[in-house]
């Protein structure tokens, strides 16, 4: 009797832990948990055009064809500071608990890119990226503790490329995406309540919803392999329409879940050895799949402005469901994410020889809905700002720094014994590259 109602809760805990694999708001910066910031150069224009421009190596992870327009020997290092807000501002749980703090974390967001001639109409090149990541957390006394805590989700994605110059107006190019996976997830377990369940309508005293709190954390990593395509094409002399895509990546995570605070000595065995069994911890696995994307981008040379558009997809659809697997039955959870589209705009100002200003507009819609958010995922539609300067002090050298403001949608979260709201959003970004060739 006990053993079968500790099974189920625990399956329901697991569930909502993993879904922390699927996204966030925290660092996630494009729709959903992925991550365009990689180029100060880009983000300038708030990445309007970036399929179809090819300024240094960073094209590599925006459309690798671009490095065909990159003679020689280039490196690029890029650093992007992300400062998110997301504001628990009121919210009711079913056993209480408080409201208000930023649940998203800043952080420092490093890439590295290098590309090489090594023929007339052949480049390789090496991006070195995160394009996938996120970062909340919550108090232990607040209302989104049963739904999430902590939420931590890294990656690390290393792609090697080739491209062709096969017709002096025409580039092709393909490569592989290399992507090592690590999260880390928490989220509340309300044990007082659990036992207050069962046992009613008797009662143990010190036993009620939200009296006696432990914590259930999940951790994993993969390494998968996915793959990139590229085309860049110059109908017409100053023309530039680049396409880009980026394919899905199947990461089966593996670690292990633990709990702590664990209710001890209750003077009811058969439900003390029910709870002990049933949230032992132990090894785990989880399902995380990135998207796919695909960029369509256009850059326009006129004079000394080049006015620069894309239209980007994500098919964050492939989101259907969650599968994790932990000692008993696979658990599977609806996700249901929409696919998302973000639109840009902008341009370049080539002021001198050595100075070029850049601003651009974006508006990037989230895959979630009031049906399917969660606290790990407040995450709603932004707006990019962005301006940007790039200074070649000497030659080889060029050093780009660009700053953005998104304006994020107010959000709601409405699940079974939570509703919050989150208000105030905010993102701000300040990037800084520089890139030499040789």
């Amino acid at each position: 009797m006990f053993e079968g109602f500790c099974t189920g809760r625990r399956a329901a805990l697991l569930a909502g832990i993993a879904l922390g694999t699927m996204g966030g708001a925290g660092t996630a910066l494009a729709s959903g948990f992925m991550l365009l910031e990689q180029s100060a150069t880009y983000q300038g224009a708030s990445f309007a055009g970036s399929a179809a421009r090819a300024d240094d190596p960073s094209t590599l992870f925006y459309n690798p064809a671009g490095m065909t327009q990159l003679p020689g020997y280039q490196f690029s290092i890029n650093g992007s500071f992300i400062a998110p807000q997301a504001d628990l501002t009121s919210g009711v749980s079913y056993a209480g608990g408080t409201t208000g703090g930023n649940a998203a974390a800043s952080v420092l967001l490093p890439s590295f890119f290098a590309t090489a001639q090594i023929a007339p109409d052949w480049h390789v090149g090496l991006a070195v990226t995160s394009p996938f990541g996120l970062s909340t957390k919550y108090n232990m006394d607040s209302v989104a503790r049963y739904n999430a805590l902590t939420t931590s989700l890294k990656t690390y994605n290393f792609a090697p490329s080739v491209a062709w110059q096969a017709l002096p107006t025409l580039s092709v190019a393909a490569g592989l995406r290399v992507e090592i996976a690590d999260a880390r997830l928490s989220q509340a377990v309300d044990f007082g309540g659990l036992v207050a369940q069962k046992l009613y309508p008797s009662a143990l005293p010190g036993y009620s919803p939200g009296s006696h709190d432990g914590v259930g954390s999940l951790k994993g990593d993969d390494t998968a392999v996915g793959w990139q395509i590229g085309l860049l094409w110059q109908p017409l002399p100053g023309t530039n329409v680049g396409f880009d895509y980026r394919s899905a990546i199947f990461h089966d995570l593996s670690g292990s879940v633990t709990y702590q605070n664990v209710p001890a000595g209750l003077p009811i065995p058969p439900l003390q050895t029910a709870l002990s069994s049933a949230f032992a911890g132990g090894h785990a696995t989880a399902k995380l799949a990135t998207p796919d994307t695909y960029s369509l981008s256009l850059a326009q040379n006129v004079g000394a402005v080049t006015l620069l558009a894309g239209l980007d997809y994500t098919e964050w659809s492939r989101f259907k469901t969650l599968l994790v697997n932990y000692a008993g039955p696979a658990i599977v959870t609806q996700e249901n994410w929409n696919n998302s589209f973000m639109v840009s705009a902008g341009a370049d100002w080539r002021v001198t020889d050595t100075v070029t200003l850049r601003s651009g507009a974006a508006v990037d819609m989230t895959p979630t809905t009031n049906a399917n958010r969660t606290p790990r995922i407040p995450d709603g539609n932004r707006y990019w700002l962005s301006i940007g300067a790039t200074w070649k002090p000497i030659p080889k050298l060029a050093l780009s720094a660009a700053y953005s403001h998104l304006f994020v949608d107010s959000t709601k979260v409405d699940l079974p014994g939570l509703q919050a709201n989150y208000n105030s959003n905010q993102i701000n970004i300040l990037s800084a590259e520089a890139t030499y060739s040789f």
